[in-house]
């Protein structure tokens, strides 16, 4: 399977996901306006979103349909593959840590649950295997993501004549 497989099988599986990512930022937003430094995670989660995005439009676009893009994409993408990346190195290492460290889940179960306690109305136990389910799947999810920015970056390069010069 070469480079150019890869890449649009990662592409294709990431999709769906920064759609889900996407109207998970739009509430998000709402939050921020309340709580001002939920703005730093709706801005990663729209990076996420707009790197994710552009990189499918390049793919269709200037690989696939080969069409000259403009030099805005390029830097759209780079400017979000940069932002993905801290996005990517912030949730591998807290959820290794958090599933790597079972007494820092607990505690961090802990205090979300005694901000929480009005609204519960499942056990404790589904809460806690919800919590992890979320941190199993931005660790997957992470490491996919690094893995299509680097290719997204060679990608960039071997197809640098598909953009048009400034």
């Amino acid at each position: 399977m070469n480079q150019l497989s890869v890449y649009r099988v990662l592409t294709f599986i990431l999709l769906p996901i920064v759609a889900v990512i996407g109207l998970i930022t739009v509430l998000m937003l709402l939050v921020a306006v309340a709580n001002p430094p939920v703005f730093l995670v709706v801005f990663l989660f729209a990076s996420v979103d707009i790197y994710v995005i552009s990189s499918f439009i390049f793919l269709q676009k200037g690989i696939d349909q080969k069409k000259i893009c403009n030099h805005s994409l390029r830097d759209w993408i780079r400017v979000n593959a940069i932002v993905s990346i801290v996005f990517c190195v912030l949730f591998l290492i807290q959820s290794a840590a958090l599933l790597g460290n079972p007494t820092l889940l607990n505690d961090a179960f802990k205090q979300a649950l005694e901000q929480q306690r009005e609204l519960l109305t499942a056990p404790e136990e589904t809460y806690m295997k919800a919590m992890k389910g979320v941190l199993y799947f931005f660790l997957v999810f992470s490491g996919l993501l690094l893995v299509h920015v680097i290719f997204t970056f060679r990608m960039l390069k071997t197809y640098r004549h598909m953009f048009k010069e400034k």
